[in-house]
Protein backbone atom coordinates (compact mmCIF):
# COMPACT_ATOMS: atom_id res chain seq x y z
CA UNK A 1 0.00 0.00 0.00
CA UNK A 2 1.14 3.13 -0.95
CA UNK A 3 1.37 6.05 0.89
CA UNK A 4 -0.62 9.51 -0.84
CA UNK A 5 -0.27 13.20 -0.25
CA UNK A 6 2.79 15.11 0.94
CA UNK A 7 5.71 13.87 2.97
CA UNK A 8 5.80 15.15 6.57
CA UNK A 9 8.05 17.55 7.83
CA UNK A 10 11.15 16.57 9.08
CA UNK A 11 13.03 19.90 11.00
CA UNK A 12 16.82 19.87 10.77
CA UNK A 13 19.25 20.85 13.82
CA UNK A 14 20.16 24.05 11.84
CA UNK A 15 16.21 24.92 11.32
CA UNK A 16 15.98 24.07 15.81
CA UNK A 17 18.59 26.35 16.10
CA UNK A 18 17.59 29.02 13.74
CA UNK A 19 13.88 28.70 14.78
CA UNK A 20 15.50 28.98 18.72
CA UNK A 21 17.27 32.58 17.64
CA UNK A 22 14.59 34.03 15.97
CA UNK A 23 11.79 34.01 18.74
CA UNK A 24 14.23 35.08 20.94
CA UNK A 25 15.35 38.01 18.81
CA UNK A 26 11.60 38.57 18.85
CA UNK A 27 11.15 37.71 15.36
CA UNK A 28 7.27 37.08 14.70
CA UNK A 29 5.93 33.96 13.93
CA UNK A 30 4.58 34.82 10.18
CA UNK A 31 8.18 36.13 9.76
CA UNK A 32 9.83 32.68 10.84
CA UNK A 33 7.31 30.16 8.69
CA UNK A 34 9.11 32.37 5.67
CA UNK A 35 12.29 31.39 6.60
CA UNK A 36 11.75 28.31 7.47
CA UNK A 37 11.48 26.00 4.53
CA UNK A 38 10.42 22.51 3.57
CA UNK A 39 12.24 20.08 0.82
CA UNK A 40 10.56 21.58 -1.91
CA UNK A 41 11.99 24.74 -0.54
CA UNK A 42 8.83 26.27 0.15
CA UNK A 43 8.05 28.28 3.43
CA UNK A 44 5.76 26.09 5.71
CA UNK A 45 3.01 26.94 7.71
CA UNK A 46 2.30 28.42 11.07
CA UNK A 47 0.57 25.42 12.38
CA UNK A 48 3.71 23.24 11.02
CA UNK A 49 6.05 25.57 12.94
CA UNK A 50 3.91 25.21 16.07
CA UNK A 51 3.74 21.51 15.74
CA UNK A 52 7.51 20.97 15.52
CA UNK A 53 9.30 23.64 16.80
CA UNK A 54 6.57 23.85 20.01
CA UNK A 55 10.05 23.66 22.53
CA UNK A 56 11.76 25.96 20.60
CA UNK A 57 9.31 28.76 20.64
CA UNK A 58 8.96 28.21 24.39
CA UNK A 59 12.44 28.38 25.04
CA UNK A 60 14.09 30.35 22.75
CA UNK A 61 13.29 33.84 24.54
CA UNK A 62 15.06 32.87 27.79
CA UNK A 63 17.92 30.38 26.43
CA UNK A 64 19.20 33.76 24.09
CA UNK A 65 18.60 36.08 27.47
CA UNK A 66 21.02 33.33 29.67
CA UNK A 67 23.18 33.29 26.74
CA UNK A 68 23.84 37.22 26.23
CA UNK A 69 23.46 37.71 29.91
CA UNK A 70 26.10 35.56 30.45
CA UNK A 71 28.40 36.40 28.39
CA UNK A 72 27.94 40.34 29.59
CA UNK A 73 28.30 38.92 33.19
CA UNK A 74 31.97 37.21 32.46
CA UNK A 75 32.74 40.12 30.42
CA UNK A 76 32.12 42.40 33.18
CA UNK A 77 33.77 40.49 35.26
CA UNK A 78 36.82 39.28 33.23
CA UNK A 79 36.16 35.68 33.18
CA UNK A 80 36.19 32.90 31.10
CA UNK A 81 33.20 33.59 28.67
CA UNK A 82 30.45 30.48 27.62
CA UNK A 83 32.23 27.93 24.86
CA UNK A 84 32.42 29.25 21.73
CA UNK A 85 32.97 33.05 22.24
CA UNK A 86 35.80 34.92 22.23
CA UNK A 87 36.48 36.82 24.89
CA UNK A 88 36.25 40.59 25.60
CA UNK A 89 39.64 42.40 26.87
CA UNK A 90 39.35 45.75 26.04
CA UNK A 91 38.53 47.89 29.65
CA UNK A 92 36.30 50.55 27.70
CA UNK A 93 34.26 47.75 26.39
CA UNK A 94 34.10 46.10 29.32
CA UNK A 95 32.95 49.36 31.25
CA UNK A 96 30.29 50.38 28.77
CA UNK A 97 29.08 46.55 29.51
CA UNK A 98 28.96 47.41 33.16
CA UNK A 99 26.94 50.36 32.61
CA UNK A 100 24.66 49.05 29.98
CA UNK A 101 23.93 45.67 32.55
CA UNK A 102 23.22 48.81 35.97
CA UNK A 103 20.85 50.73 33.54
CA UNK A 104 18.59 47.86 32.09
CA UNK A 105 18.83 45.27 35.12
CA UNK A 106 19.12 47.45 38.26
CA UNK A 107 17.29 50.55 36.67
CA UNK A 108 20.50 53.32 36.95
CA UNK A 109 20.38 56.35 35.25
CA UNK A 110 22.81 59.23 33.68
CA UNK A 111 20.99 61.81 34.58
CA UNK A 112 18.38 63.60 36.43
CA UNK A 113 14.70 62.94 35.81
CA UNK A 114 13.64 66.15 33.20
CA UNK A 115 10.38 66.00 34.83
CA UNK A 116 12.18 66.45 38.16
CA UNK A 117 14.37 68.53 37.01
CA UNK A 118 11.54 71.40 35.67
CA UNK A 119 9.65 71.15 39.50
CA UNK A 120 13.36 71.99 40.95
CA UNK A 121 13.17 75.19 38.63
CA UNK A 122 13.05 78.45 40.18
CA UNK A 123 11.56 81.54 39.09
CA UNK A 124 13.26 84.78 40.33
CA UNK A 125 10.81 86.77 39.74
CA UNK A 126 8.33 84.57 41.45
CA UNK A 127 11.15 84.67 44.87
CA UNK A 128 11.71 88.18 44.56
CA UNK A 129 8.08 88.82 44.63
CA UNK A 130 7.45 86.43 47.61
CA UNK A 131 10.22 87.57 49.51
CA UNK A 132 8.84 91.47 49.16
CA UNK A 133 5.80 90.36 50.27
CA UNK A 134 7.20 88.88 53.35
CA UNK A 135 9.25 91.93 54.31
CA UNK A 136 6.28 94.30 53.78
CA UNK A 137 4.00 92.21 55.90
CA UNK A 138 6.97 91.57 58.93
CA UNK A 139 7.52 96.30 58.28
CA UNK A 140 3.69 96.85 58.47
CA UNK A 141 3.28 94.42 61.60
CA UNK A 142 6.32 97.01 62.78
CA UNK A 143 4.84 99.77 62.40
CA UNK A 144 1.75 98.65 64.44
CA UNK A 145 3.87 98.09 66.86
CA UNK A 146 5.96 101.42 67.07
CA UNK A 147 4.13 104.02 65.15
CA UNK A 148 6.56 106.58 63.83
CA UNK A 149 9.78 104.18 63.43
CA UNK A 150 11.59 103.43 60.21
CA UNK A 151 11.14 100.16 59.17
CA UNK A 152 12.40 97.85 56.24
CA UNK A 153 11.20 98.46 52.49
CA UNK A 154 11.87 96.25 49.65
CA UNK A 155 12.35 97.80 46.49
CA UNK A 156 11.10 96.00 43.45
CA UNK A 157 13.95 94.50 41.59
CA UNK A 158 14.99 94.07 37.88
CA UNK A 159 16.21 91.55 35.62
CA UNK A 160 19.99 92.55 36.26
CA UNK A 161 19.93 94.30 40.49
CA UNK A 162 19.61 91.92 43.41
CA UNK A 163 16.31 92.38 45.75
CA UNK A 164 17.34 95.87 47.71
CA UNK A 165 16.81 95.91 51.05
CA UNK A 166 17.44 98.72 53.20
CA UNK A 167 18.25 97.73 57.08
CA UNK A 168 15.97 98.99 60.23
CA UNK A 169 17.57 101.40 62.44
CA UNK A 170 18.04 99.17 65.75
CA UNK A 171 15.92 99.80 68.61
CA UNK A 172 17.80 103.21 70.70
CA UNK A 173 17.25 103.51 75.08
CA UNK A 174 15.53 106.55 74.54
CA UNK A 175 12.88 104.14 72.73
CA UNK A 176 12.50 102.14 75.85
CA UNK A 177 12.69 105.17 78.20
CA UNK A 178 9.56 106.91 76.78
CA UNK A 179 7.81 103.49 76.91
CA UNK A 180 8.81 103.40 80.97
CA UNK A 181 7.61 107.20 80.81
CA UNK A 182 4.22 106.19 79.65
CA UNK A 183 3.77 103.58 82.37
CA UNK A 184 4.44 105.60 85.18
CA UNK A 185 1.94 108.39 83.85
CA UNK A 186 -0.70 105.13 83.43
CA UNK A 187 0.05 104.22 86.96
Amino acid sequence: MATRGRPAFQPTNEQRVNVEVMVGLGIPEEDICLIVRDRRDKPICRTTLRRHFEKELQTGATKLNAKVGHFMVATIFGTRPPDGVTPIRDERVRGRLGELFLKTRLGWRDDVNPQRQEERSIDKQDVRRRFCARIARLAESERSENSGEPSETCAQPSDRQPVGIRAREPRTRPVVAVQLKKDRRAS
